[in-house]
């Protein structure tokens, strides 16, 4: 993360602290740029405070933006002002360097979130950015050289361009690049890079020396571009810059010795500047780019070495080369197949196993016998035009692959028993409690037909109560015990009429929560719709759900049936507005005895066998498919899709045991 992303995403209390010191800095820079400046032309070559105001500008957000414009052309006009330029003159420069923000902050900030310059592109887009604000702002800005100090317009407006240019391109990297790209940098190397950008530097712009070698400081500046992050060829260029500047004003160096006077000086210093940031930023970044590429390459050769290396499969690829094939990977499992000493191995060793030569693009396939074991052998080879030609081969042991396949049969096999065992003890211990259930709740109507004492009366209701509860329970039980069986005949579908079913269901319903007041209703129109299926599944099927949808409604809520068309089916809809299942739980509450576990569920009375119920009859009885779905402002709505015919025979249910 760059240094403008870490002050854009701080608290607005420490964002506008920057803000306010970045806004202290233009007054600063611009009076020294112009205080500092060539007698000749008496502009700035280089104007640092276009960086300031720019950075200012991308961290401003919505209106406040406009306000640090507002402030920018102050700042700007107090340092013209405090280097003596006349009033007028001084804020004039100001709103022109106003001019250059907006477009700057417009767009590489267009939302308060700067760019982050760390590819090619965004270099790129970083250049044309900063060219497109640089010449707006020198149009304006030349107009007004033009007519305070009678200068030629043309080149005004082109040095104040060049003057803004080469600042906010020096500046703007520096707080806009990522200070970290996951390389390493040898410490050792920098300092040795930094010394030597140092004395080029010196050497080529010392006062005195007026060697026309200016080029010269580029080695070093490259040499950062190509085996350092951006990060420091940003900085180191921003050093650069200023060391240029203030030396060629101090009379060093090629620039200021040229004999066209200040005014070429100025010119020269703009290109060279503009010259040497977008080359060693351009650089920069395309090396950054390459050594993300690398990476992203060798974790991608690591992941496929992996493979290789834990496949069930053994694999060889090969190269071809001067009549040799030379392994380029190999795992443990091909070595075993085909023998430790196999690779490598002529391709005439090769032609001979096949039988025949390999040819171009061809994939052959052969068995082979290998101490007791039956080994499969598929060749390939790959014809590559602008690169090696590759080989592959894949190993599978048939012997070790028929020996897991008759595993996997006996352990399904015995999942299944079990199952079975264990829906036979289900289903025999409901059998047996059916019977002391029935014996309780007959004798528990007994105890509310008599006359007894308030305290006994309410614990016959208690004991009442909890009996049909766990009567209900051991019914389910017991159903899906019968749905867990595969195959076997039903009784025959017949015509359903899918309206009257549901408003018998709805009328039902209606009474289970009349003290939360929530109503059941059928969408409109009430017209007929016939498909071919069971009655008595699909009441089970709507009560199960209605009842759901009842239990998890809010107080005073609806619970809406909708039936329609679906091809030459029929879909129904139950439809609730209460507390929903998450996203992360609808798979799970299908399951026997699973509820989501939420605390808003956990207070809702059930057992967990409802959904399960409804997905075995749908799906094993009905010949349908049901599915759970998010109600539009929460609840929850379950569809059913139903076939024109049910199926004549029971069928596996999805998930069953």
């Amino acid at each position: 993360m760059g240094i403008i992303k870490r002050v854009s995403n701080a608290r607005p209390a420490a964002r506008r602290a920057v803000i306010a010191g970045l806004l202290l800095a233009c007054v600063v820079s611009a009076y020294v740029a112009v205080a500092y400046s060539f007698p000749d032309p008496s502009l700035a070559a280089w104007w640092p405070a276009a960086g300031f105001a720019a950075v200012a500008g991308m961290l401003s957000r919505g209106r406040e933006r406009w306000l640090v414009i507002l402030l920018v052309i102050i700042a700007t006009g107090i340092g013209n002002l405090l280097a003596g330029r006349d009033p007028v003159f001084a804020f004039l420069l100001g709103m022109g360097n106003s001019i250059e923000v907006v477009v700057i902050a417009a767009l590489l900030a267009p939302r308060g979130v700067p760019l982050r310059v760390a590819t090619l592109a965004h270099v790129t887009r970083l250049l044309w950015v900063t060219l497109a604000g640089a010449a707006s702002s020198g149009l304006v800005l030349g107009v007004v050289a033009a007519i305070f100090l009678q200068r030629p317009l043309a080149e005004a407006v082109l040095q104040l361009s060049a003057s803004h240019a080469a600042a906010t391109l020096v500046m703007l990297p520096i707080v806009m690049v990522p200070w970290s790209e996951g390389r390493t940098v040898r410490r050792l190397e920098l300092a040795a890079q930094s010394t030597v950008l140092l004395a080029l530097i010196a050497v080529v712009f010392w006062p005195g020396n007026a060697w026309p070698v200016a080029a010269m400081p580029f080695v070093a500046l490259l040499w950062a571009a190509f085996r350092f992050p951006l990060i420091i060829s940003s900085a180191q260029l921003l050093l650069t810059a200023a060391a240029v500047i203030v030396l060629s004003s101090l009379g060093g160096g090629p620039f200021a010795a040229f004999d066209g006077g200040s005014r070429a000086s100025v010119v020269l210093i703009q290109v060279f500047l503009l010259v040497y940031c977008s080359t060693a930023l351009l650089t920069a970044a395309a090396r950054a780019d390459w050594f993300a590429v690398v990476n992203r390459l060798r974790a991608q050769e690591e992941v496929l070495r992996a493979g290789i290396v834990n496949a069930l499969a053994g694999i060889v690829i090969a190269e071809r080369a001067d009549g040799e094939l030379r392994v380029v990977a190999i795992n443990d499992r091909a070595r075993r197949d085909l023998g430790a000493d196999a690779p490598p191995f002529g391709i005439d060793a090769l032609d001979e196993a096949l039988g025949h030569p390999l040819e171009p693009g061809q994939s052959v396939q052969l068995v082979i016998d290998r101490e007791g074991r039956t080994i499969e052998v598929a060749v390939a080879d790959q014809r590559n035009g602008g690169g090696a030609d590759l080989v592959t081969i894949v190993t599978t042991d048939v012997s070790e692959r028929e020996e897991r396949e008759r595993i996997a049969h006996e352990s399904a096999a015995e999942l299944r028993r079990l199952n079975a065992q264990q829906d036979d003890f289900i289903s025999a211990v409901s059998h047996e409690l059916r019977t002391p259930v029935t014996s309780i709740l007959g004798f528990s109507e007994q105890l509310d037909e008599a006359r007894l004492p308030e305290d006994i009366a309410q614990a016959g209701v208690v004991i009442a109560r909890n009996a049909r509860r766990l009567a209900d329970v051991i019914e389910d039980v017991l159903e899906l015990s019968k749905l867990s069986a595969l195959g076997g005949p039903m009784s025959p579908p017949a015509p359903v009429d899918l309206m009257s079913l549901a408003l018998e269901c709805a009328a039902d319903a209606d009474g289970l929560a009349l003290a939360r007041r929530v109503r059941v209703e059928v969408a409109e129109p009430h017209e007929s719709l016939i498909v071919t299926s069971r009655t008595r599944d699909l009441l089970r099927v709507c009560a199960n759900l209605l009842s759901n949808a009842v239990k998890f409604s809010h107080d005073d809520g609806v619970v809406t049936i909708e039936i329609a068309r679906d091809g030459d089916g029929a879909v129904i809809r139950v439809v609730d507005h209460g507390l929903g299942i998450p996203t992360e739980y609808r798979d799970m509450v299908w399951e026997r005895f699973v509820r989501a576990p939420l605390d808003s569920h956990r207070s809702v009375p059930g057992t967990g066998l409802g959904l399960p119920i409804v997905k075995a009859l749908v799906e094993a009885r009905l010949g349908g498919t049901v599915r759970l779905a998010e109600t539009p402002g929460g609840g929850t709505t379950v569809e059913v899709r139903l076939p024109a015919v049910a199926p004549a025979v029971l069928s596996a249910p999805s998930g069953a045991r």
